[in-house]
């Protein structure tokens, strides 16, 4: 389903908002799917040094990748090898937990160019931000239960909701358990191969603790057919190592899922599907940067 399309379902049959509630509209829809257990769609919230806070949570952490690389086993194949250098990296980084009244700033830059930026609840409770392809847009937070977004013209929507975190405190830690929560957060829609890919891209793509992290690059690790691509390159021109796996449809071979990581310290740099990571960082208030 393209971007229009899911701006007219949303609209509903009264037809299309004003210019300005679109924006917070694909904002919303957006949000909610960063959430736990994520939509089909799919937002980077990514992290240039990507594993975890490198120091302890005050007004401003910087993530930044670690200074060496890991040397897997020889005996493994290429896109194992990488995967399990990545976990290791994530794995030795200090663990630090957000407040629950941060914010997750993230900046990705997609194929053509265009940046967005974003200001995600830590907990899923406080009001957010996003600029999207050239829009601002205000993400009301989940409060008692209830989201009240901001509408032009000084309306306002309220719809029934649940938070969703940010930055979640209770995924697996271990590759098995991660694997499991993967399949089982496809919703059966039948190819789970592909579903697997979408699941593992959207959380690769947030704010996770470095044990979970490590687990999730460790349960991609045991996935059938994956492709290591050593010579591809990310929407900013960074040279970076590519793990790919094909997603088959109905059709045949579909689009790819990918991971994209940085040659030399494994750090997580985007993905081939959703765009570059910037930057990324925690931040105490929405239009706060790093």
């Amino acid at each position: 389903m393209d971007e229009m399309q899911l701006l007219r379902d949303f609209a509903g049959p009264a037809g299309l908002p004003a210019a300005g509630d679109l924006a917070r509209n694909r904002a919303e829809l957006i949000a909610a799917a960063t959430a736990r257990r994520p939509a089909r769609r799919r937002w980077v919230w990514g992290s240039v040094a990507t594993a975890g806070l490198a120091a302890a949570v005050t007004a401003v952490v910087v993530l930044t990748p670690a200074d060496t690389a890991v040397s897997p086993g020889p005996a493994e194949p290429e896109p194992v090898r990488i995967l399990l250098a990545a976990a290791a990296k994530a794995r030795a980084l200090p663990d630090v937990t957000p407040r629950p009244d941060q914010f997750v700033y993230s900046r990705t830059r997609l194929a053509d160019g265009r940046e967005n930026e974003t200001w995600a609840s830590v907990d899923g409770t406080h009001d957010g931000l996003a600029f999207l392809f050239g829009h601002e847009a205000e993400v009301a937070g989940c409060r008692d239960g209830k989201r009240v977004q901001q509408e032009s013209h000084g309306r306002t929507v309220t719809n029934r909701c649940v938070p969703h975190p940010a930055a979640p405190a209770d995924l697996p830690t271990d590759a098995d358990a991660m694997l499991a929560y993967l399949h089982k957060s496809t919703y059966g829609e039948g190819d789970t191969l592909q579903d697997l890919g979408d699941e593992a891209v959207t959380l690769a793509g947030g704010y996770l603790r470095p044990a979970v992290r490590a687990a999730l690059y460790e349960a991609v690790a045991k996935v059938p057919g994956l492709v290591a691509r050593t010579d591809a390159k990310d929407a900013t021109g960074r040279a970076v190592l590519g793990i790919t796996w094909h997603r088959t449809t109905e059709h045949g071979i579909g689009n790819q899922d990918e991971f994209l990581f940085d040659p030399v310290t494994f750090a997580y740099l985007g993905s081939g599907t959703t765009g570059a990571v910037v930057s990324q960082g925690i931040v105490d208030a929405v239009r706060q940067r790093p």
